[in-house]
């Protein structure tokens, strides 16, 4: 727990070490909303399928920093040469991905905020009961450790992980519904988002948007998500071994 608490408190030091990231992520959400926004007005969408685009986006933003700031994350230890070091201690790359979970769910936390506030701006009021949203939002985090894990294996044997990432994360946002909802995909592409969490967290929050209480998405996005933690936790423990064994510790 030391060693979790000490890797927290760094990461937590870059936002005050780098206050103009925060003044981005503050902004940059408005560049994922408006476009969105101004083609739901544009083809005259009600409020209620406005509201059904704003969650899925919430969510997929969700997906999106999890993935970067941990799962491909772990490069910037890789350039910074810590990850050597932590390889010669007893303090496993496990903990260190989970100090940048909870270091990326406050930077989650405040991205939201950022969002809702741009939705509020653009009229979209978002009618939700925002503890079981809130709650929704952090249980569909949990959801996709099992991704993040993977892609972190990916980054200890590729070095460089960007196309994948890029693949995973639309493929994950386009195949849970982001934007519209999973039913109307393609049959077998609906069939392929039964198998991803998010979608079940995205469902959940569109049902909140129609006042139905959480119900059994939930249950399958929480057995997903562990399913898949530990499918992720294995490979990225095989990815450890293939990289100590190729000698590969110290590129980048």
């Amino acid at each position: 727990m030391r060693a979790l608490g000490v890797l927290f408190w760094k990461e937590l030091v870059y936002f005050r070490a780098y206050p103009l990231n925060l003044l981005n992520q503050a902004v940059s959400p408005a560049l994922l909303v408006a476009p969105y926004l101004l083609v739901a007005r544009m083809f005259g969408f009600d409020a209620g399928l406005t509201d059904s685009v704003a969650v899925g986006l919430l969510l997929w933003y969700w997906l999106s920093t999890l993935m970067w700031e941990v799962g491909f994350g772990i490069r910037m230890e890789m350039e910074e040469g810590v990850l050597e070091g932590l390889l010669a201690s007893p303090v496993p790359i496990p903990v260190l991905l989970g100090a940048k979970g909870l270091a990326t769910v406050v930077e989650n936390a405040y991205l939201t905020a950022c969002m809702v506030g741009w939705f509020f701006l653009f009229g979209v009021r978002l009618p939700v009961p925002w503890p079981a949203f809130v709650g929704l939002l952090l249980l569909s985090g949990l959801g996709l450790i099992g991704f993040m894990l993977l892609q972190a294996g990916l980054v200890l044997l590729l070095k460089r992980a960007d196309a994948p990432g890029d693949v995973i994360q639309t493929g994950l946002g386009t195949l849970a519904g982001m934007t519209m909802p999973a039913r109307l995909l393609p049959r077998p592409l609906w069939a392929l988002s039964r198998a991803i969490p998010l979608a079940y967290g995205i469902e959940a929050a569109r049902g909140l948007l129609l006042g139905a209480p959480v119900g059994f998405e939930v249950l399958l996005l929480a057995g997903l998500g562990a399913a898949y933690a530990f499918v992720g936790w294995r490979a990225l423990a095989w990815a450890e071994v293939r990289m100590r064994a190729s000698g590969t510790t110290g590129e980048f």
